[in-house]
């Protein structure tokens, strides 16, 4: 094999490494209330998910049951390695979405920056029944890649990333160590 398709083969394997960073990149939660280690969902703690939209946001019912259904799961799958000796607590989750685009997978697939996909929200972390508020954060995901890789990319990819992100904020658990 000749050097010149060797250097071929592993430029496209970086590229192709890279590139799948920025869809599976977890977003980093903005605190405006830290949410202290006992108030962290924990392995026996029941959340709920409630979505609410803002005033420019356009979102289909069976989306925001889809992005409430997927954050409850990477709760449940994040919170397992919290361990609390007192009690089960009972949270809601209230997720403002601030902002919620498909993007255009055709004008991504033409030029890297269009048809972007965005994804933000505030968020509250509710302790039950009083509504005690023990967590609050704004976090953001964007995904802006072009050719195949950005027509390819959808919504659904870039839900499961937020989903990620919240879970990771409101347990402590990054995905790593989940």
């Amino acid at each position: 094999m000749s050097t010149r398709k060797i250097a071929c083969l592993v430029i496209g394997a970086i590229a192709m490494a890279y590139m799948t960073g920025c869809a599976t990149t977890v977003p980093m939660a903005s605190f405006t209330r830290e949410i202290v280690p006992e108030a962290r969902i924990a392995s026996k703690d029941d959340a709920k998910v409630r979505i609410e939209v803002g005033p420019d946001v356009t979102i289909e019912a069976s989306e925001k049951t889809r992005l409430a259904e997927t954050i409850e799961q990477k709760i449940g799958s994040f919170k397992i390695l919290n361990n609390r000796n007192d009690e089960m607590k009972t949270y809601e989750v209230e997720l403002l979405l601030t902002r919620y685009d498909k993007g255009n997978a055709f004008a991504r697939a033409m030029l890297a920056g269009l048809g972007q996909i965005h994804i933000d929200g505030q968020v509250k972390l509710l302790e039950m029944p009083e509504r005690k508020l023990v967590g609050e954060f704004s976090i953001s995901k964007t995904f802006a890649w072009g050719g195949i890789y950005g027509a390819a990319t959808k919504i659904e990819d870039i839900e499961m990333t937020f989903a990620d992100g919240v879970a990771s904020a409101l347990t402590g658990q990054t995905e790593q160590n989940k």
